[in-house]
Parts: C-alpha cells; structure tokens; sequence
C-alpha cells in the first residue's frame, strides 16, 4: 500500500506551501506528492487525472487536504469519491476529517454512492431532454451509430468526472468521434435504441 498526496493551488501566485506541509506530516513521501496549478473554474487537471487513471491501485491511499481540491463540482467529487472506493482506494481529507478505510468513513460513502447513482440518473435526465430538444428542432447530423446502452451512459459518466474524449473511447469500446457525439446530443439513433428498440442500429 503506498500514500499518495494531491495538492492543487489556482494560480502562479498562490503558494502549495500549506498543503505540502500537511501531507508531509501525514506521512506522505516527496516523491509521492503530485502537485498542480489549475485553475478551480476550469474541470481540466492533467495531473489529477493521470494519479486517478495511471498511479492508483486498489490498497493505495489518496490523501488531500480539502475534498475541493479534487473539484469544485460536488457531482465530481462525489463521483470520484465513489470510483476510487469501488476500486479498493482509500481517499484521506484531512481538514474534513473524511477516512475512507474506517467505519464510518465507509458509511460516507455509501451515502455518497447513493449520491453518485442519484447524480447519474440526473445526467441521464438531462442527456433525454437535450435529445428530445434537438430532435423538436429537427437536428439529426450525421448517421446513428450502434452502442449499447451501457456504452452509451458510461461515456456519459467517465465524461463527468472529467475524463478526455480518448480515454473514454478505450474505456467503452468506441470511437472518440462517437462519444463527442454523444456528448454534443447529436445522437438521435443512440436515443432510439435506449429507449425503445432492441436491435441494434446500422451503421
């Protein structure tokens, strides 16, 4: 198991100073530390996304000093929060005094799972009134494509918690034009077959 620290300031001027400190005495090796300058309106965190996709693996440990240090977006934190801790990663927030490895942090989660399933029920709401809007003025660009509905809402969600439009594809098995396009709601074929047919659509 390792510990691994996350610290993030918005601009050039503000100082990492504080956040190091903490995790340092958390126990956190340097080297262990990945630190970013991002601004806290922007959802773009390169260097977040790489330590969530390509560093941590099930028994490791995140540690942070504020929760909104993984996003200012509750949706995306809670999100995140619920991925890593089906992924066997424990999140620590010091100042909040979350702790995902014990009892009660793991009842937080299950609270915030509840949440996350809540918040993807919304998305899905708002992806079939944006498909129905656009069908209502007749926007139908481009031809359907066959997805399956799991393919369709987990780009859907993996999109949510920030991930690009390629990691999306090598997640779901289709093309990064194809979850743009769903993305834009410019998918009315895809519509169809979730909500109505069961044979899958023709290219």
């Amino acid at each position: 198991m390792t510990l691994y620290g996350y610290a993030r300031v918005s601009t050039e001027e503000q100082s990492l100073e504080r956040q190091l400190d903490a995790l340092l005495a958390r126990g956190v090796a340097a080297e262990d530390i990945h630190q970013e300058r991002a601004s806290g309106a922007s959802e773009r965190r390169p260097v977040l996304d790489r330590l969530l996709d390509d560093v941590l693996t099930a028994g490791d440990t995140l540690v942070i000093t504020d929760l909104d240090r993984l996003s200012r977006r509750t949706a995306r934190i809670i999100l995140t929060l619920d991925d890593l801790a089906t992924r066997g990663v424990t999140v620590e927030s010091l100042y909040e005094s979350v702790d995902t490895s014990t009892a009660d942090g793991l009842f937080s989660v299950t609270i915030l799972g509840a949440l996350a399933q809540r918040e993807r029920d919304r998305i899905r709401e708002r992806t079939r009134a944006g498909l129905a809007a656009a069908r209502a003025r007749g926007r139908h660009p481009g031809r359907p494509v066959a997805v399956t509905p799991e393919q369709y809402e987990t780009a859907l969600m993996l999109r949510e918690l920030g991930k690009s439009y390629r990691q999306v594809a090598a997640a779901t098995g289709v093309s990064a034009s194809t979850v743009a396009r769903i993305c834009r709601e410019e998918t009315p074929g895809h519509a169809r077959y979730r909500y109505g047919q069961q044979a899958p659509l023709q290219q």
